[in-house]
């Protein structure tokens, strides 16, 4: 929760320098971008149109760097007439791309605020029911809710740092981290009884049935890409860019449940996964003609080569250790990371805002669940699952 209120002030401290910004250019008569020296001497054989040696661009097709790296818009400056060079172009020369300017910033700082909810998460621990108390496989009869610990929204960040290669292209570092904790009890009267649904199948006896069940659940991971980055195609309120590096990615899974019996029996459960890989993706926006609101789009994916470790523990205040048994394996775990929203930017380009809804997709993975089935049916072949988290992200970002 603390990196959630550190990354809130910051998005507050950015609104103000953004209002900051805007009241000073609403003080100023006129920008760079939209002062027209006039000439007083101009021959027939020119006219307001490029010499072809870029000395002499139009002057309604040119504009001035903000030394963000970004272009005010000059590209015949009129919002009714809008741009003649808004047309899709090959970024292979990049300096005139954008009318002139350089098309990436020579830095790019950023600070994601996330609101994620992992799913198809949960893990189901006991469940009341009504009947003879006899062991598994039997299936006992139900009479109330599954207790389950199903993760809910929590809050994330993601920080990241960009430098300019070229006009073009670009390298940079992004750390992402996520970490959730949920937890559930359950009671039932004398009436009934509650069955573990995690416990060794092995070890079930009339005692292990009781009145009280309790669970905690965490899940959590950590990310970092590496990533070089290039414009496609690009132009003066659009732009492409196709992205090529690498990833590291840890998961971590920890359960614990406890239930009142005679005594307490207890069963604890970790599985995480470590590993690295190639990541490709796209990354497009569009702004809009005449404000600095803008809609963007990104899509990766990633294939992490890593390896996952599962231990189960089973104790109880009689015996101590009843089962203890570790696996692991290795895996590639395919990452599809999709992420659409909206935004704001400052006139010069300088500050960022955006908002957005993302989904990521963690494919052959070994979850909490499917780790203690294994363990229970002695069965370790085939472990894999999809593991998703979605929710929403604000973004901060600053150019240089």
């Amino acid at each position: 929760m603390n990196t959630g209120k550190a990354t809130l002030v910051l998005l507050l401290g950015m609104l103000l320098v953004a209002a900051s910004e805007m009241a000073s250019r609403g003080a100023a008569p006129e920008t760079a971008a939209t002062r027209i020296p006039l000439k007083t001497d101009v021959s027939p054989s020119r006219d307001l149109r490029d010499s072809g040696d870029g000395a002499e661009q139009s002057l309604l097709m040119r504009g001035e760097d903000d030394g963000a790296g970004l272009v005010n818009d000059a590209c015949g400056d009129s919002c009714d007439s809008g741009t003649s060079c808004d047309s899709g172009t090959s970024c292979g020369s990049c300096g005139s791309c954008a009318c002139g300017g350089t098309c990436v910033p020579r830095v790019r700082l950023f600070g994601d605020f996330l609101y994620l909810r992992p799913r198809n998460a949960e893990v189901p621990y006991a469940v009341p029911y009504n009947g003879p108390i006899t062991p598994p496989p039997a299936i006992p009869v139900q009479v109330g809710r599954i207790a389950t610990v199903d993760p809910d929204y929590e809050p994330g960040f993601r920080v990241g740092i960009e430098r300019c290669l070229s006009e073009c292209s670009s390298i940079g570092v992004t750390y992402t981290q996520l970490d959730t904790s949920t937890s559930d009890a359950i009671s039932v009267g004398e009436s009934y009884v509650l069955r573990s649904m995690v416990i060794h199948p092995s070890t079930f006896d009339a005692g292990e049935d009781g009145l009280d069940a309790a669970a905690s659940y965490d899940i959590g991971y950590k990310l970092i890409d590496v990533d070089y980055r290039r414009i496609w195609l690009c132009g003066p309120r659009h732009r492409l860019s196709y992205v090529a590096g690498a990833r590291y990615g840890r998961l971590e899974q920890s359960f614990r449940s406890t239930f009142g019996t005679l005594g307490t029996e207890s069963v604890d459960t970790n599985v995480d996964f470590d590993g690295g890989g190639i990541r490709v993706g796209l990354e497009g926006e569009r702004q809009a003609a005449c404000s600095g609101f803008l809609v963007y789009g990104r899509a990766a994916a990633s294939f992490v080569a890593g390896e996952f470790r599962g231990r189960y523990f089973q104790g109880s205040s009689e015996d101590t250790e009843i089962v203890n048994t570790s696996w692991k394996a290795g895996r590639i775990v395919p990452m599809l990371d999709l992420e659409l929203g909206v935004g704001w930017a400052t006139p010069s380009g300088r500050l960022r805002m955006t908002a957005g809804y993302m989904v990521s997709a963690w494919y052959n993975t070994v979850k909490t669940s499917d780790f203690i089935g294994a363990v229970q049916t002695n069965d370790f072949g085939g472990l894999s699952d999809t593991l998703t988290f979605d929710g929403f992200v604000l973004r901060s970002e600053l150019r240089y």
